[in-house]
């Protein structure tokens, strides 16, 4: 199964994919779950940007995280940028950071793997 959305939170653009796999079914909520997490991260998000901006006035771009969730406990597996084109890697690592410990409410009961692209260009 994979579901693909766009959702806009506040400045950040989010493109969002979800693939769960397995005959198990994946929680109705896992989704909305992911969202609202990462939308709960925005100010982090945002911190990591704007220690960015400092570096470099000019950054703007987008950040394509790969977040994968364990399906018993819901918590990340793994957090990275899978794709970007902002050149600034401590910002790149800060994002991946900052979305590396979400927890989801109700486990997914299946592995659930999701891009997630944030656009950073706050005017």
């Amino acid at each position: 199964m994979k579901t693909t959305k766009k959702v806009s939170i506040l400045g950040l653009f989010l493109l969002v994919s979800v693939a769960g796999f397995g005959c198990r079914s994946l929680n109705p909520n896992t989704e909305a779950q992911i969202l609202s997490e990462l939308e709960a991260k925005k100010g982090e998000f945002k911190q990591c940007y704007v220690s960015a901006l400092d570096r470099n006035r000019e950054t703007r771009g987008t950040v394509t995280l790969k977040l994968k969730f364990d399906e018993v406990s819901g918590d990340t597996t793994s957090s990275s940028v899978d794709a970007t084109n902002i050149g600034d890697n401590t910002m790149n690592q800060c994002v991946a950071g900052a979305a590396s410990n979400i927890s989801l409410p109700e486990p997914p009961g299946l592995p659930v793997e999701g891009d997630y692209d944030i656009n950073f260009d706050f005017e």
